[in-house]
C-alpha cells in the first residue's frame, strides 16, 4: 500500500504547502526560482513516466483481451465442430 493511498486530496495539497514554505523560507527570490523551476522540471519527468507507464498497461489490457476473444473465438468453433459431428 502506497502512502497516498490514505491521504486525502486536501491533506495532500496542505502537505505540499507546508513543503513549499518549509523548503523556501529563508531563500531569495532568485533561489527561489531555481528552486520552483527544478521542481517543476522533476514533477514534468515524473508525468512523462507516469504517462508512459498508463499507456503500456492499457496496452497489456488490450492485448489480453484479444487474446481472451480469440480464445472463446476457438472455443465457439469448437462447439460448432462438435456439433457438426454429431449431425
Amino acid at each position: 500500500m502506497s502512502i497516498f493511498d490514505s491521504i486525502t486530496p486536501k491533506e495532500l495539497a496542505i502537505l505540499a504547502g507546508v513543503v513549499a514554505i518549509t523548503l523556501t523560507e529563508g531563500k531569495s527570490a532568485t533561489d527561489n526560482n531555481v528552486l520552483g523551476n527544478f521542481f517543476a522540471a522533476v514533477s514534468g519527468s515524473i508525468l512523462t513516466i507516469a504517462a508512459q507507464q498508463q499507456n503500456l498497461e492499457s496496452l497489456k489490457e488490450k492485448e489480453k483481451q484479444i487474446e481472451d476473444k480469440q480464445k472463446q473465438i476457438e472455443d465457439i468453433q469448437k462447439q460448432i465442430n462438435d456439433i457438426k459431428k454429431d449431425l
